[in-house]
């Protein structure tokens, strides 16, 4: 699992940067995005240019521009100075953390409604509504 309060923090930090429809139809352009791209990017490698992203996400240059840095702010993307072009990219391993966070959860309230079920059958009582 994660430290108690750095985890924690990136795990806030993160689902907070993702929050807002425009910040993560931004993270889904970058994560899944196949089509053409400008910018010196080479067939097959990760990443976008600011323009392509304006242009996917139909919003206005500043408006692009602060969501990115949120994200940036977040850990969730990095940014690459290529000539006059900056190419952002989902920093790998940084969803990972929200993954294993949200994983952790669900096994623990599975396992705590798993131990209320069996509680309720050995006192006699049904687990299911209207029993």
């Amino acid at each position: 699992m994660l430290s108690p309060v750095t985890g924690r923090d990136s795990f806030l930090r993160i689902l907070g940067a993702l929050a807002e429809p425009t910040r993560l139809h931004l993270l889904e352009v970058l994560l899944f995005h196949g089509g053409p791209r400008s910018g010196p990017v080479a067939a097959g490698e990760p990443g976008m240019c600011l323009s392509d992203l304006e242009l996917l996400v139909g919003q206005p240059h500043s408006l692009v521009s602060f969501h990115l840095r949120t994200l940036r702010a977040a850990g969730v993307v990095s940014v690459e100075r290529r000539g006059r072009w900056s190419l952002y990219q989902v920093v790998p391993g940084a969803l990972e953390t929200v993954v294993a966070v949200l994983t952790q959860a669900v096994r623990e309230a599975r396992a705590k409604e798993s131990r209320a079920g069996l509680r309720l059958r050995a006192a006699g009582l049904s687990a299911s509504p209207g029993s």
